[in-house]
């Protein structure tokens, strides 16, 4: 039989699990729009500085040649993809770091709950074994008054017997002395009535 704690312990866990998987969900959602967001981003940022690079190159040096444009091409497509991977990592960072610090709070929250519980149960614990005791204290005292009530019944029969016995003598006592006075009249009337 699970105790109040046990439930009380189960119902903050499936809590905390709902509430994980509803922030998975929040989180992987807004990962998926913050990180179209830098790609975006960094799109632009590589268009800004492909048309910056091709002013410059235009106006410094007009005979560049195919060459030189596929290798400036190439590294523009470096730098955009470099500029939307540290972009992306950056987010991500950002997630984790904001979920570190909640899962700490909910981790400092959980010690606390855990600590408060572990010092509820020393405390029933105790109250428990106090009342053991006490109950067993109750248990002996209940028996020894249990034994000195058969222990009165047994001598409250023994003295009923007793009277009874006695009463039962005194009666034969009676009787015999009783027949003992009526011989001893019946003699005297005998007596009396021969002279």
């Amino acid at each position: 039989m699970n105790s109040w704690r046990d439930d009380y312990i189960q119902a903050l866990q499936d809590r905390d699990q709902r509430e994980r998987s509803s922030y998975q969900k929040v989180d992987n959602d807004l990962i998926a729009a913050f990180t179209n967001l830098l790609d975006r981003t960094a799109a632009l940022e590589a268009e800004k500085v492909a048309d910056a690079t091709s002013f410059d190159l235009k106006s410094k040096d007009s005979k560049v040649t195919n060459t030189a444009n596929d290798g400036t091409a190439q590294i523009r497509g470096d730098l955009a993809a470099a500029l939307r991977s540290n972009g992306q990592l950056q987010g991500r960072t950002k997630i984790a770091e904001a979920e570190l610090v909640k899962l700490k709070a909910k981790s400092k929250s959980d010690g606390k709950l855990i600590e408060d519980l572990s010092k509820e149960r020393a405390f029933l614990s105790q109250k428990l074994k106090d009342r053991d005791e006490e109950l067993r204290g109750k248990t002996k005292l209940l028996d020894d008054v249990h034994d000195e009530v058969i222990s009165l019944n047994l001598q409250l029969n023994m003295s009923e017997q007793r009277v009874k016995d006695l009463k039962a003598e005194n009666k034969e006592l009676i009787d015999r002395w009783m027949a003992y006075k009526g011989q001893e009249a019946e003699e005297m009337n005998k007596t009396l009535q021969g002279s």
